[in-house]
């Protein structure tokens, strides 16, 4: 089988190690709202001795707190987790382009793709010579595609720490994509 007529690509996904760390931290946080819930009455008691201010020693300040830790982590948390689990799937990066999920982009429209890390998170960041909101589906509301444009303008970022693929060998298949595009268009 002739290997350069194989097409070379990057499917990105969450890895099971991921998502099994999302579902502990819903979990977690389920736990904690239920605590200031159920044990509402001692923080209060605990606060009233402690506290200078009047509300840390309402018992309904703990009860509140505890039923938005849970519409907020759990119901949002566990949403976002059976979204993930049901399809991981981030992006795919192959010869032709870039296959996202808001829409499909050319090498010709990459301007430039880069690495960020913000807290120990790297991101992959993509943007793309016109506006971002040309490339959503058509699906898209108008809201959406107005979210779209008030965003960065022309950039897509997706998480690549916690996938299924070498960051840097990703990287550089996509900067050496960059550069035979870039050539091409300069000849």
């Amino acid at each position: 089988m002739d290997t350069n007529a194989e097409i070379k690509e990057f499917r990105v996904c969450y890895t099971k190690k991921t998502l099994f760390i999302i579902f502990f931290g819903i979990l977690l946080f389920t736990l904690a709202g239920l605590v200031f819930i159920l044990k509402a009455d001692m923080f209060a008691a605990d606060a009233n001795f402690s506290s200078e201010s009047n509300w840390f020693a309402d018992v309904l300040f703990y009860k509140i707190l505890g039923w938005v830790d849970l519409c907020f982590f759990t119901i949002l948390g566990s949403v976002a987790y059976f979204k993930f689990s049901k399809s991981p799937w981030l992006f795919t990066v192959n010869e032709k382009g870039i296959i996202l999920p808001e829409g499909f982009v050319e090498w010709e429209s990459v301007a430039r793709v880069y690495l960020y890390e913000m807290k120990g998170t790297v991101l992959l960041r993509i943007n793309v010579k016109s506006n971002a909101a040309e490339y959503l589906k058509r699906n898209y509301s108008r809201f959406q595609k107005f979210l779209a444009l008030v965003q960065e303008k022309n950039t897509f970022s997706y998480p690549v720490s916690g996938t299924n693929v070498d960051i840097h060998e990703l990287y550089e298949f996509m900067r050496s994509h960059l550069k035979k595009c870039s050539k091409k268009t300069s000849v």
